[in-house]
């Protein structure tokens, strides 16, 4: 259970340190080891319980996972790029908000849980609200 609480601070941490640094590849990074920590766990629950529910939590978590891979490719300043770019955080806030509202209503989530996801819910929409208000340039 530590590990968890500690794997899930450090990406809390990183990703908190990608939106007032306004990198990109710390927001993402965090998301991306946040994703794998909840993968994880969820694929070791459903193989000892096997509820479906934990299948499901484990494929959703493993979306997010996939679209938070950190890289350091260059956005090119095109409306697709920042049209991605809003796409992506918006599928990462409802994801975590959805996390936010499992852990409260869930029986095996830890205490604290719910309130990592609701800031993990949150943060994707600061960072869509700097790149509508132009505050995180897309170039280079």
């Amino acid at each position: 259970m530590i590990i968890k609480i500690i794997i899930s601070l450090l990406a809390i941490l990183s990703t908190l340190f990608g939106v007032f640094k306004k990198n990109r590849v710390f927001f993402n990074a965090g998301y991306f080891i946040f994703g794998i920590m909840v993968v994880f766990d969820q694929i070791t629950l459903y193989s000892n319980n096997s509820e479906s529910i934990h299948l499901a939590l484990a494929s959703l978590w493993l979306i997010q996972t996939s679209l938070a891979i950190p890289n350091k490719l260059d956005y090119d300043g095109s409306k697709l790029a920042k049209s991605a770019a809003i796409k992506i955080y918006s599928a990462l806030s409802i994801i975590n908000l959805f996390g936010g509202y499992y852990a409260n209503i869930g029986d095996e989530v830890p205490d604290g849980a719910m309130y990592g996801h609701l800031l993990l819910g949150i943060l994707p929409l600061v960072a869509i609200f700097l790149i509508l208000s132009d505050k995180i340039e897309i170039t280079k």
